[in-house]
């Protein structure tokens, strides 16, 4: 049995979506199951932006959607090697470049989704839906993270942390 990019293209961002959904719900960030669904996420993630970039059938060549998994690598690869460089100095500013870095790459792949359901549901073609569901999306899901931030979960980032020294 192959698998078409396109059946792995849809299986990784069913996996991003619901792990990264439970990782906004979690209480506490850092702790075993953060970890292992932030693991599962960034894989969904990679996968679904990787695969993305080689889907030209269904859209009929380069796109939107396109750059959009571009950026979704990018911030992916960001905001892991973020996130190794905040466990191997203990700065603040790179576990918040790790945050910002995954709820964008999150963001981004709500964005490809409503670009894709929105037109099946309202009627229009895609290139209608780009402008508007960019904006609604980014300003519910930025906003929403806002409100968690400030609401629901406070991150604490350990204030002035000192970078650890490694022993030979």
């Amino acid at each position: 049995m192959t698998l078409d990019p396109l059946t792995l293209h849809v299986a990784s961002a069913i996996l991003a979506l619901a792990t990264g959904a439970i990782l906004y719900a979690l209480p506490r960030k850092g702790n075993a199951w953060h970890r292992r669904l932030g693991i599962l996420s960034a894989f969904g993630l990679f996968v679904t932006g990787a695969t993305g970039l080689m889907l030209y059938g269904l859209t009929g060549g380069f796109n939107f959607l396109h750059i959009l998994s571009l950026v979704t690598l990018v911030a992916v690869c960001v905001g892991t090697f973020a996130l190794w460089r905040w466990r191997r100095t203990r700065n603040p500013a790179w576990l918040i470049t790790h945050y910002r870095s995954m709820s964008g790459a999150y963001t981004g792949l709500l964005i490809a989704l409503a670009l894709r359901v929105l037109p099946t549901i309202f009627g229009g073609t895609m290139r209608e839906m780009i402008f508007p569901a960019t904006i609604v999306l980014l300003i519910l899901t930025q906003g929403g993270m806002q409100l968690l931030d400030r609401l629901i979960w406070r991150p604490t980032y350990g204030g002035t942390a000192k970078p650890v020294k490694r022993q030979a």
